[in-house]
């Protein structure tokens, strides 16, 4: 009886860790909405380490803010891309602003549009506006992001081409060109704050040349870069998206740098200590800024530590120069582009999270 409870035992835990299949049914499709949390990256630990029947623990990720994914055909781009592929809005602006030599130039409404099927998990094209001017561009050669059905020690490789569409009236035009390698190099548990689940660690590596053409005034201006990105995923089989997925960029000497980490959860309310008035007293202005803002109210007798985080969730500035303040302080954000931004005040017992907008 001992014996066969220590096997009943045995096999127990080699079935909550068994090796799983990564089919299309298991990936994002027209109609799903998930949210996720950005995290802290210096709250990540090692991540690089995989193997089989691997337990990965990053349960104590921290939150710096929350986000839903998206994915439907009913886009502004509908008549372009067809009912059988389904986009995902990546940004309401990409940018907005005036170029020397280029005019005014606004770029709205990004969407990448995908196409799900037994064999193939890819991208299809991307939905844009530049200037209000609709321009849905399709790979001619399409980002295969997944082969399927999707196992451990699966190692693929494709090549992708795309540019947008080349007018008159439109100021830029994007081209990127290059090779993707997806392989699946461990299965296990992970556990977040979200769960434990069974996964397939992926690891995906984009090598692209990029170049954008300005059609100014002054004829065409190409500049051309390497884009290297690579993507360390978890995936499930009942997630859509992965359980927890850390990407960024590659140099030239193969570093990876990660700029964004974010797994998958239900909503949360992040947690915000008071102060000795009110928090509905704070006040941070101008919103949107053009380069700097204010803060006004917030008393305290402690040293105060304020971070600001980008909308990928990476910490892109610091200062502890202000002590003990009850009035108001302006805070210089010239040197950050433009975008959405998370302020994170701290002192020694409380923290404080507040959202602003830059536009210049």
């Amino acid at each position: 009886m001992k014996n066969f409870f220590i096997l009943f035992l045995s096999a127990s835990t080699m079935l909550v860790n068994a090796q799983i299949t990564i089919l299309n049914t298991n990936l994002p499709n027209n109609g799903d909405t998930l949210r996720y949390s950005i995290v802290n990256l210096n709250s990540l630990g090692n991540y690089t380490v995989t193997g089989t029947n691997y337990i990965w623990h990053f349960d104590s990720l921290t939150v710096i803010r929350q986000g839903v994914r998206s994915f439907t055909n009913n886009t502004p781009y509908i008549l372009f891309f067809g009912p059988t592929r389904f986009g995902e809005k990546i940004a309401d602006t990409l940018l907005s602003q005036n170029i020397p030599g280029f005019g005014n130039i606004t770029i709205t409404d990004f969407y990448q549009f995908y196409r799900n099927t037994p064999t193939i998990f890819d991208i299809e094209g991307l939905g844009l506006k530049i200037n209000n001017i609709p321009m849905p561009s399709f790979y001619t050669d399409k980002d295969e992001l997944y082969f399927l059905p999707l196992n451990y020690g699966d190692k693929d490789s494709s090549t992708f081409k795309f540019s947008t569409l080349t007018n008159t009236a439109i100021p830029i035009t994007y081209k990127k060109s290059g090779y993707r390698i997806t392989q699946a190099d461990g299965w296990g548990s992970i556990t977040t704050p979200y769960g434990t689940f069974n996964c397939l660690r992926v690891i995906t590596t984009q090598y692209s040349k990029d170049t954008i053409i300005f059609n100014s005034t002054f004829g065409q201006i190409p500049i051309g870069f390497n884009n290297y990105q690579r993507s360390y995923q978890w995936i499930s089989t009942s997630e859509k998206i992965p359980i927890l997925e850390i990407s960024g960029t590659i140099n030239n000497a193969g570093n990876f740098t990660p700029n964004l980490a974010r797994f998958r959860d239900n909503y949360r309310v992040l947690k915000i200590n008071e102060y000795n008035k009110p928090l509905t007293n704070l006040k941070v202005f101008p919103n949107p800024s053009l380069g700097t803002f204010k803060i006004e109210n917030i008393f305290t007798t402690n040293n105060i530590h304020l971070s600001i985080f980008n909308s990928t969730g990476q910490n892109v500035m610091n200062t502890t120069e202000y002590t003990g303040f009850s009035d108001e302080i302006e805070i210089d954000v010239s040197h950050l582009p433009n975008g959405n931004y998370t302020g994170v005040i701290k002192d020694n017992s409380n923290q404080y999270w507040f959202h602003f907008n830059i536009v210049k």
